[in-house]
């Protein structure tokens, strides 16, 4: 993900395939297409607009509103007790 320097910076984050660079306004964007934020502010902001699969639009979740690509480079590694979890689970289980 773009880190705050490179947002000032005026460095262009990485655009998803299929992913239009000039991006759509968030008003002129349908239901399931990717809002990850690509450049502008406030109203001027645009997206990336790719379409989302139904499966895969998730609303109110962490990056529930990415396409795939934007999801998983906005997915961070996660604290120790949530990369431990699956290993708990297994020794619990």
């Amino acid at each position: 993900m773009r880190s705050v320097a490179d947002m000032l910076a005026g460095i262009d984050p990485p655009l998803a395939p299929g992913c239009n660079s000039l991006g759509r306004l968030l008003a002129d964007l349908d239901s399931h297409q990717c809002r990850f934020p690509l450049r502008g502010e406030a109203a001027l902001t645009r997206f990336c607009a790719v379409e989302v699969s139904a499966a895969d639009w998730l609303p109110g979740f962490s990056g529930g509103s990415y396409c795939t690509f934007h999801r998983r480079i906005s997915e961070g590694r996660g604290t120790d007790a949530e990369r431990a979890a699956s290993r708990v689970l297994e020794r619990l289980g």
